[in-house]
């Protein structure tokens, strides 16, 4: 691979080194990257899935259902970059038998993970380009799978100094891709194995909403929030930073909605005080419901109730888009409820497609955020009906992935005898 990647890779081993001097998260995953020959569990493997964290690891969760309806005794591996995806995935309804921490991409490194799990197909999640162990697995003669990957025309790998990543790229042996402009932009610099499946995080919200059906959470103060939710109008407000919190308070007299639920990004006890003072008397904690006397706003307080909280939902404020780091839009529309979010989403198709499909809107300030919600509470039923079929429309995307897997000759995802 090239000596200025391969620089690079060992510059990021340097910086998570220094910075673990420093901060807590980036010491975990120092010790964590130090362990990860510990942490690698012996092959071979059926399927290797590589997913940067939690995010990607809920986009990958449909294609391994599938795979494991399909082949009920495969054996399945997936590996994380971040801590928090290796920390927290057994919190999801998963399927994988193994799990491990992912090196850095090492050509040493990307020999020795692939010599020792022995993958029979590997999947990369999203934008992960591990250009070394792509190398490996192509030399190992491996299939290689980019799933769910977006691709913009500002990315390193379409830039005059981008030629080391196309090389690299090129060794993959199908991208399926999000959507036309990818394929087009690939196409643009003389890759041409990719194929338009959609976006299987659509299949993953419909997996997680049946699951929940089946397997609904029993918590106390989740049953006492249901009862005081039902029938009312309800104001969600999932991964919040505080330019979205603060734009609600700001609006909070001219919001018609009974109850709002407030689940910030940020739980921590500073910041949900800081929350609490910001929203006033009428304001109450998830944790202390038991004292709960008709507060307009309650706060949440811990995490993983985000889905159920959209269920309870009758239009969601989405965070992060005020930062270029929008949270799921997908999670709150599987439960019908139109989407509001900040304006820096060019980074996320699927905004661009809820808005065009008038499912969303985008605002900037408090008289854009009411302006957004009293069109969307005009006539807001015929809004959940059209978000409902929107998600309905766009499934669908993992049994194509599958069905390109199991029947393409010369592809070897289907587990040896």
């Amino acid at each position: 691979m090239g000596i200025m990647y391969d620089l690079g890779i060992r510059l990021l081993g340097l910086a998570i080194f220094l910075g673990g001097l420093f901060h807590q998260k980036t010491r975990k995953r120092w010790k964590l990257q130090q362990a990860w020959k510990d942490l690698l569990p012996h092959g071979p493997v059926d399927l290797w899935m590589h997913c940067a964290s939690l995010g990607e690891f809920d986009q990958g969760l449909p294609l391994l259902w599938e795979y494991r309806k399909t082949f009920p005794e495969a054996r399945i591996l997936v590996s994380f970059f971040s801590p928090s995806g290796y920390d927290h995935y057994a919190k999801r309804h998963h399927c994988a038998d193994l799990v491990c921490v992912m090196p850095l991409d090492t050509p040493k490194n990307a020999r020795y993970f692939i010599q020792h799990t022995q993958p029979k197909a590997a999947v990369f999640m999203k934008y992960e380009f591990w250009l070394n162990f792509i190398s490996a697995l192509d030399t190992a003669q491996v299939p290689c799978y980019s799933v769910a990957a977006v691709f913009r025309k500002k990315q390193v790998l379409f830039s005059f100094y981008g030629g080391v990543f196309r090389q690299g790229l090129r060794r993959v042996t199908q991208f399926f891709v999000q959507n036309e402009a990818s394929l087009t932009l690939l196409k643009s610099i003389g890759i041409e194995q990719v194929t338009v499946v959609g976006d299987p995080r659509f299949d993953n919200v419909l997996l997680q909403k049946a699951q929940r059906s089946i397997r609904p959470t029993t918590s106390e103060s989740m049953e006492k929030l249901r009862g005081i939710c039902h029938n009312k109008r309800v104001l969600v407000v999932g991964s919040s930073w505080e330019k979205e919190e603060e734009l609600v308070h700001e609006c909070l007299e001219q919001l018609d909605f009974e109850i709002l639920l407030i689940a910030p990004h940020n739980v921590d006890a500073a910041h949900v005080e800081s929350l609490e003072f910001l929203m006033g008397e009428d304001c109450h904690r998830l944790s202390q419901l038991e004292r709960y006397s008709h507060e307009r706003v309650i706060i949440i307080d811990s995490i993983g109730l985000l889905q159920e909280l959209y269920s309870l939902g009758t239009l969601a404020i989405v965070g992060g888009g005020f930062r270029g780091q929008l949270h799921n839009i997908l999670e709150p529309a599987v439960y019908g409820l139109p989407i509001m979010f900040g304006p820096k989403f060019e980074k996320f198709p699927e905004a661009q497609g809820f808005l065009d499909a008038g499912i969303a809107v985008s605002f900037h300030d408090g008289p854009s955020l009411l302006k957004g919600i009293e069109f969307f509470m005009k006539s807001i039923e015929n809004h959940q009906y059209k978000t409902l079929a929107y998600i309905d429309a766009h499934q669908g995307a993992t049994k194509k992935i599958m069905a390109f897997l199991v029947n393409t000759d010369g592809h070897s995802v289907v587990p040896a005898n």
